[in-house]
């Protein structure tokens, strides 16, 4: 049977059919979509309890882990924690952050990373810690989809990825910003339009290139859309086209950002969390922006400064539990972001307000702002895995000082890198400060920009 078939099948099954349904005859991501059309039906108001299904997902996942790798087998030994008994031994399962995973990174691997189909990811880490891991298996294009069927989309709708893609030195020079980003909208737009250039001299050539593509959807950077929307807002201009909605993601946002973007591109905003370790994938469904976090995807709790679970309206650290990277198992890791929890609906973890992201900009030396997450948090540079921990303080306009806690491999190639990057990227000049500690603030958290520039 086609995929399409068994789709339009299921589309007429109810509930108990459903639950009953014998996963073993489908697997992977054809299993996944199944899931994934019930998960959109539950939206539009049919009832179906996905608790099972993720808790399922999650003892496999745990299974998986003691049984390849040594770290987790180590652990759960060493606390006599037992799987069978899960449900009473959750709470002394330990937790794991980015310090453990530079530290036990070869221990925590469950399969060899000479293998072609083992990826390395590295990420610039919105707290300042960059961190580099394994990963094998990722079903972020499927949750992807099923966010934008959410939004309206349609086959042959255009995606435009508003967000921090590089584009060539040649294109620049013609004052063409924009760059061909994949032969597919899906799952992430087929052309972007970079952040890295925009100044009010340029401005209205991102105007124009967004009336002449006419996206069905935006994905982007929300501070970077903002920008764009008070021009569009100041200068009452008519884009002269419908968009079905905007997904913002990758930072934080502000209220007033949300009603300027709803105003200037007269569509619904939608919300999409996840992180570069793709251990969650939460979304929201309308302009409540209740963020729902997938439990196909992973298992997300909240925790309080105790070590345990917050209640519903109370704030905590966001703690996740992936279910899809068989290389490198991310268990109760410990993301840094905090949020309001909302508590559990039917298998599906829900989050009222996330908080730690950031949107903090440098300026150039003649006060042109540059977004961070473009620069930092948007690139994969190696020197992250070398790099315990780092800040940026800003004293001068186009000067930057990079204070490093380095790791043991760090070295003046990793600091080249960096150098190279912001001063090709944004023409900042940059200074190195080797430092043993960075301070905390009263969060206990430490501040990835200081910036010093009285704006």
């Amino acid at each position: 049977m086609s995929i399409k078939r068994l789709l339009r099948v299921l589309g007429r099954i109810n509930d108990l059919q459903y639950i009953s349904l014998s996963i073993k005859h489908y697997s992977g991501k054809l299993l996944l979509n199944i899931r994934l059309l019930m998960l959109k039906k539950y939206h539009r108001g049919k009832f179906v309890n996905f608790k099972r299904i993720r808790n399922k997902k999650l003892l496999k996942t745990l299974k998986y882990a003691y049984r390849n790798s040594q770290y987790y087998k180590n652990a759960f030994d060493e606390r006599g924690i037992k799987i069978k008994s899960i449900r009473e031994d959750w709470g002394r399962v330990p937790f794991l952050d980015k310090s453990i995973i530079r530290k036990e990174k070869d221990r925590i691997l469950t399969m060899s990373d000479s293998k072609s189909y083992v990826g390395f990811v590295t990420t610039g880490g919105s707290t300042g810690e960059p961190l580099g891991f394994y990963t094998f298996g990722s079903y972020d294009a499927e949750h992807q989809k099923f966010l934008y069927q959410l939004m309206g989309y349609c086959t042959g709708d255009k995606i435009l990825a508003m967000d921090g893609t590089l584009v060539n030195d040649n294109l620049i020079n013609k004052n063409i910003f924009w760059t061909k980003k994949s032969t597919k909208d899906l799952p992430y737009g087929s052309v972007a339009l970079s952040s890295q250039y925009l100044n009010s001299n340029n401005i209205n050539y991102y105007i124009d290139f967004i009336k002449k593509f006419k996206p069905a959807i935006i994905r982007g950077y929300p501070s970077y859309i903002d920008s764009i929307a008070i021009y569009i807002l100041k200068n009452n201009i008519d884009l002269g086209f419908n968009i079905k909605g905007i997904q913002i993601t990758s930072e934080s946002f502000y209220d007033y950002q949300l009603d300027n973007i709803k105003k200037a591109f007269k569509t619904k905003v939608y919300t999409q969390y996840g992180h570069a370790e793709a251990s969650v994938f939460g979304y929201s469904v309308d302009d409540s922006l209740m963020i729902y976090c997938s439990p196909f995807y992973g298992y997300t709790e909240v925790i309080g400064e105790d070590g345990t679970h917050v209640k519903p309206g109370e704030m905590g650290e966001i703690v996740v539990t992936g279910f899809n990277n068989y290389a490198m198992p991310f268990i109760r890791y410990r993301t840094g972001d905090i949020a309001i929890y909302d508590g559990d609906e039917n298998g599906i973890v829900k989050l009222r307000k996330i908080y730690g992201r950031t949107q903090d900009y440098i300026y150039t030396g003649n006060m042109e702002k540059i977004l961070l997450t473009a620069i930092v948090f948007g690139r994969h540079y190696k020197a992250f895995d070398n790099i315990e921990k780092w800040q940026i303080v800003q004293n001068v306009p186009g000067e930057i000082i990079f204070k490093i806690i380095k790791g043991s491999n760090f070295s003046i190639n990793d600091q080249l890198e960096l150098q190279d990057n912001f001063y090709q990227l944004a023409k900042i000049k940059t200074e190195f400060e080797i430092v043993d500690n960075l301070p905390l603030t009263p969060r206990g958290k430490s501040k990835f920009l200081i910036q010093n520039l009285l704006i």
